[in-house]
């Protein structure tokens, strides 16, 4: 798949660890996370890994980690901290901005009596 790109694709391999609810989701996202790395990818992206976790993960693996900054999780500013090279907001963008525009309508709301 690289080839036929022309070297231009950048693999960002998800990891489910913590959506799936493993026992212990550190070690088995740093296995997976191994694994894919060894199969070629780019960068190692365990979706919904808590900023303490993303810097044991940033610290075991040899490719930048990608994490999910969400509305009721670490901050992109915490998980840069914490070792994250890309921060990825997933829907979250979309939620807050839809949020912003449910409050100007409720003060429009308000204001027009």
């Amino acid at each position: 798949m690289r080839a036929a790109a022309g070297g231009q694709l950048f693999l960002n391999a998800r990891v489910d660890s913590y959506l799936r609810g493993v026992a212990d989701p550190v070690s088995d996202a740093s296995a997976r996370g191994r694994l894919y790395v060894e199969a070629g990818a780019d960068c190692v992206y365990p979706i919904g890994a808590p900023a303490h976790d993303v810097a044991v993960l940033a610290r075991e693996l040899e490719v930048p980690l990608n994490a999910l900054s969400a509305a009721d999780g670490p901050s992109a500013r915490e998980l840069g901290a914490a070792g994250a090279a890309r921060v990825t907001f997933g829907g979250g963008l979309a939620q807050r901005a839809w949020e912003a525009v449910e409050h100007m309508a409720r003060e429009l709301r308000g204001s027009a009596g």
